[in-house]
């Protein structure tokens, strides 16, 4: 199975704090089209909130016209620059009827690997929780399936960065979900957005990857007192789940050279395959 991750999309209409840095709209339409030229194609697209920079229904509106060009099924979940009430009525045709009445988690089921979408934004605020209605939502939704492997995708991720503006606003009583996927080994991975930039580490029983935006990076500074946004590259997440594992690739929109190697490809495969050494030459 094959998994794309977008995050932090941040489509605006007007320039906003880092409007001159890149156009958002831009830089997803770009996104777009490398992932609609991916061989093969993702079974699905996972979008880690912060789908709009404000949450105003244009915002929303610019977003589905620029999305709909997308070929592969893809899921959203609200961020900290999301509205609520705005998301759920842009994305209803996306989200199953049976979501929470204050958080927009749910499960899917239609794939090899399960799919569990973690809202745990709040209202007007930057910051997360993972509240005690979160755990037990959590827990009851894992314990459905214990026994397929599942994949936890969210916007804020539960762990401390070094990035310290960030890790101000990031998730609270993360120890908690920290607990309910240690005893969860059937989660093989988890993956957020929010901090604009791709970082990994180990959480519990399993694994964290975070997606860099579509738009804008931030800048790696692990000075405290420094913080500042970067027009690197956009880039994406591609998660391959093959042999009872996921292997992580984080791909760039850049318009560089290209060197072909197809040749070369050909040669280590007709050798492989005949057991022969793969000479330097």
């Amino acid at each position: 199975m094959l998994i794309a991750q977008i995050s932090d999309l941040h489509i605006r209409d007007h320039l906003g704090m880092f409007g001159e840095l890149v156009d958002t709209s831009k830089t997803l339409e770009k996104t777009i089209d490398l992932l609609n030229a991916l061989d093969p194609q993702p079974d699905v697209v996972l979008v880690t909130g912060d789908l709009t920079d404000d949450g105003t229904k244009e915002q929303y509106s610019q977003l589905l016209e620029i999305i709909s060009s997308l070929n592969t099924p893809w899921l959203p979940i609200p961020g900290n620059h999301d509205d609520y009430t705005e998301f759920l009525n842009a994305f209803s045709s996306k989200l199953p009827d049976n979501i929470p009445q204050n958080h927009c988690s749910y499960v899917i089921d239609d794939f090899p690997v399960r799919l569990v979408a973690l809202d745990t934004s709040l209202p007007g605020q930057h910051d997360a929780l993972f509240s005690e209605e979160h755990e037990l939502w959590l827990s009851n939704a894992l314990s459905q399936e214990k026994e397929k492997s599942t994949l936890i995708f969210t916007h804020f991720p539960p762990f401390e960065t070094g990035i310290n503006f960030m890790d101000l606003s990031g998730l609270k009583s993360a120890d908690r979900l920290e607990n309910i996927i240690r005893n969860n080994p059937q989660v093989k991975l988890v993956v957020a957005g929010h901090l604009h930039r791709p970082i990994q580490t180990s959480f519990a029983s399993t694994m964290i990857s975070v997606c860099p935006s579509t738009g804008n990076q931030l800048k790696l500074d692990l000075n405290p007192k420094n913080g500042s946004a970067v027009d690197e590259p956009p880039g994406f997440q591609l998660h391959i789940w093959k042999n009872g594992r996921f292997v992580t690739h984080t791909g760039v929109i850049w318009d560089g050279k290209e060197l072909d190697m197809s040749q070369y490809v050909a040669y280590v495969n007709e050798k492989i395959s005949k057991n022969e050494g793969i000479r330097k030459d």
